[in-house]
């Protein structure tokens, strides 16, 4: 059975979860273990420090190093700790070690003869020892002292219980939180591929369409051997028209393909956006007079600008073109400008039917054009290079009023890149 995408990321987010647990599970239990060895070590220092303080006492009151290990070791002697005192020859002057530990078993598992602690393993579980001579004026006695690891193997123990409830606590909660965020991080990967996969159906769809016009008028033109002058040009009239019509698509599609994977660069230069609007309110006059569509204009004088200049103009020619394109004949297109506080504002008006409020959240989705009546000769992708434009100088391109009479766009650019 296959997994899902978002269950695949829920195992392997909560696999690393559990990785990174047990791991920190084990170098908790590790330095918990040196701490406590650390703190045995520093308590067998201390005490070896107090034997040979003894030591050095008892040695000036008794006539023998033998009575003094003996007093030293009834002194010093504590439940739970092992104390032994050898002689230069280290044989046992004194000797205090727990039931059930020998001597033997403190010092069978020192590795090094120079080594002064180690672990030992004995029947009563570990030990820590430590050895160390000292010589007090003619005379040397070696001490060696031990304490079990009792406590610190106990620590572990409540250590390692922790760990058994805390981690597959901690499983159950890294799997929720996996879910969660697989879930919340597909999220615009999942829109990102709909979006994707809509616009290649779309894109698809589009180009079909001149592809098998001019297939079409090629198959019928090269069907017979002989065709007079008029069907060559009426044939050729039609290629022509379908490859502008498929040059545009695939330039808008390429505008769209780029500015989605972030690689179009704004390219800005100081100009003035009344002598822009003007530009395109006469290159957009051609395709009105074949409509029998006026246009109007006004827009304050010297409106300095700093942005993309063939973008801004794309932007402008989309906004004015679509208005023009669902103007019905006789009917009118207006463009103005206006400064606010912060901001400047393009507005572009047609005497349109206007669109439907169910679809006027759609007019900016790619190759969307509505019902006949609106449709013109444009790809669908108009509105939305123009809203992407808008948006990548810093502004907003809305539709502002849509009615039976016309329909209003505005785009906002702000003043900062003035």
């Amino acid at each position: 059975m296959t997994l899902s995408l978002r269950a695949r990321l829920t195992l392997w987010s909560t696999f690393a979860v559990v990785a990174a647990l047990c791991l920190f599970g084990a170098d908790v239990l590790w330095m918990q273990s040196r701490l406590g060895v650390r703190r045995v070590d520093r308590e067998l220092d201390g005490l070896e420090v107090t034997i040979a303080n003894v030591l050095r006492g008892e040695l000036k009151e008794h006539a023998t190093p033998k009575a003094a290990a003996e007093e030293a070791r009834d002194t010093l002697a504590a439940p739970g700790r092992a104390i032994v005192i050898l002689d230069a020859q280290d044989g046992p002057l004194a000797t205090s070690v727990p039931e059930g530990v020998a001597l033997h078993d403190l010092t069978s598992t020192r590795d090094l003869p120079g080594e002064t602690s180690w672990t030992a393993r004995t029947a009563r579980g570990d030990w820590r020892v430590h050895i160390r001579a000292h010589t007090m004026d003619s005379t040397t006695l070696t001490a060696i002292v031990g304490i079990p690891l009792t406590d610190v193997a106990r620590e572990q123990h409540e250590v390692q219980e922790a760990m058994f409830v805390g981690i597959p606590l901690a499983l159950i909660v890294a799997a929720a939180g996996g879910l969660w965020l697989a879930s919340l991080g597909l999220r615009p990967i999942t829109e990102a591929l709909k979006t994707q996969r809509q616009f290649m159906a779309d894109a698809s769809h589009e180009l079909r369409t001149p592809v098998s016009v001019v297939r079409t008028a090629s198959e019928v033109m090269l069907s017979r051997d002989h065709r007079d002058e008029a069907e060559y040009r009426e044939a050729l009239a039609i290629t022509g028209g379908q490859a502008n019509r498929l040059g545009r698509l695939v330039e808008d599609m390429l505008v769209l393909a780029r500015a989605d994977a972030g690689g179009y660069p704004l390219r800005p230069v100081d100009l003035y956006l009344d002598e822009l609007v003007e530009e395109c309110r006469r290159a957009a006059e051609v395709l009105a007079r074949e409509r029998d569509v006026t246009i109007a204009s006004s827009a304050p004088r010297e409106t300095p600008f700093r942005g993309d200049e063939d973008l801004l103009r794309q932007l402008v020619l989309n906004v004015l073109q679509n208005a023009v394109q669902h103007t019905p004949p006789g009917g009118s297109v207006s463009i103005g400008m206006r400064e606010e506080p912060g901001a400047i504002r393009i507005s572009v008006t047609d005497t349109g039917a206007g669109i439907a409020p169910a679809d006027q959240k759609r007019i900016f989705d790619r190759f969307v054009r509505l019902d006949p009546s609106r449709r013109g000769s444009g790809t669908g992708l108009g509105l939305p290079i123009a809203k992407w434009i808008a948006e990548a100088h810093g502004g907003t391109l809305v539709l502002e009023t849509s009615a039976p009479g016309g329909s209003t766009f505005c785009v906002s650019l702000p003043r900062s890149n003035a």
